[in-house]
């Protein structure tokens, strides 16, 4: 599908993904891992599109989600939730309560308040839940520090004496079932040692659980396999998945995936268009119609996204140094420092390459700009997902 056309058709900002590409990475997925045979759980944070989540529910994928929220998505989007798990470290009561309702199939519970609290709601609707202890085994993932989730020094997940506590405390308790352990490392993780120190971490513990009678048969070891947005080589899902199975196979675990970014990242782009080219004597800068509110990632991770225009072939040849900026009345609204570009004009379609994950979920409305529209491409059909934001709809709720 040519991108200058969905530009032209739909408008800019505009996001648009590639189905093809989201069903090739499952299969990827599916195949690495073949011989651990796991539950595959997508990270419903990273892209929450209902025509994206029910695209990967036909590939047989299950779901990870962190709030109501996407519980509710799931829900709207006629996806079953037996195959679900809930984590993250602030669930309430009423999130409990609708996570029960619908029969998901474990709650990743990151505290001991947290473990009582859905103890007591689990009793008051007469359901008892399977639960995933999450570990927090103080791996460095090295990755960027605001992504990186397995340290000690984070909010997640339960150091193993705590953990060992509750697994003792809660043993006869009839209101729930802790059946196993869950951990989450980070995002963007480019290196196989990390879960590999932590998996040998994660084992003899479960072992010594095992050993004071706890039926542990599941081991969720999270998601974060890096994306290659740099050119600089794919995480070794082989290498992760031969890995893995030295270390479990006899063990009788059950294994869980939940990648979220890996599956959907290079699947997507998003398409904006040059306002202004600015020269000043320090810097030339490109001003599109897309931003920090359009797509955070630069200017809160620093993460880096291949930018080029749409009609251009890859040249090395005359490349103007500048910066792609947006409309965002802050300095950190940034998409590219100092980049190389060719010299590009008012009107011209720019591409922000692998933009499928943490692009849309994390747009906002700052500035009063609306949203932008998602489009998803089946072969040569492409279909609206999400109309672009009016500004009816900016001040519906007010």
């Amino acid at each position: 599908m040519n991108l200058l056309q969905l530009a032209q058709q739909f408008g800019t900002p505009l996001y648009v993904y590639d189905a093809a590409e989201i069903r090739r990475r499952c299969r990827a997925l599916r195949d690495a891992f073949a011989a651990l045979k796991p539950h595959i759980h997508y990270s419903v944070k990273a892209n929450s599109n209902r025509a994206i989540l029910r695209l990967l529910h036909s590939e047989g994928v299950g779901f990870d989600i962190v709030s109501g929220g996407e519980l509710a998505r799931l829900q709207a989007a006629g996806i079953p939730t037996a195959d679900v798990g809930f984590a993250g470290v602030g669930k309430t009561r009423a999130e409990m309560e609708a996570a029960l309702r619908a029969g998901i199939g474990f709650f990743n519970v990151e505290s001991e308040p947290e473990l009582v609290r859905l103890a007591d709601v689990a009793a008051g609707q007469g359901v008892v839940p399977r639960v995933l202890l999450r570990l927090n085994p103080d791996v460095d993932p090295h990755t960027h520090r605001h992504i990186t989730t397995g340290r000690a020094t984070n909010k997640f997940g339960l150091d193993f004496g705590t953990a060992a506590s509750l697994c003792r405390a809660f043993a006869d308790d009839r209101r729930l079932t802790i059946a196993g352990f869950h951990m989450h490392l980070g995002s963007q993780i480019q290196r196989v040692s990390p879960y590999v120190t932590a998996v040998e971490k994660v084992l003899p513990f479960i072992e010594a659980r095992r050993a004071e009678g706890l039926a542990a048969a599941w081991l969720d070891i999270g998601g974060g396999f890096g994306v290659d947005y740099r050119g600089e080589g794919e995480f070794s899902l082989p290498e992760l998945a031969a890995a893995l199975d030295s270390r479990l196979r006899g063990r009788g675990l059950n294994l869980i995936l939940e990648p979220g970014r890996w599956l959907v990242a290079r699947a997507g782009v998003l398409l904006m268009t040059v306002q202004y080219v600015k020269r000043t004597p320090g810097k030339t800068f490109v001003v599109v119609d897309a931003g920090m509110h359009t797509f955070l990632r630069p200017a809160l991770y620093e993460g880096w996204h291949k930018i080029w225009p749409v009609d251009r072939p890859e040249t090395e040849g005359d490349l103007l140094l500048c910066d792609v900026v947006g409309p965002v009345c802050e300095s950190t609204d940034f998409l590219a420092r100092d980049r190389r570009l060719p010299p590009v004009r008012e009107g011209d379609v720019l591409a922000l390459f692998d933009a499928g994950a943490y692009g849309m979920v994390m747009a906002s409305t700052y500035n009063s700009h609306p949203r932008p529209a998602e489009v998803l491409v089946e072969g040569e059909t492409a279909r609206l997902v999400r109309r672009r934001e009016t500004y009816a709809d900016l001040m519906a709720l007010e």
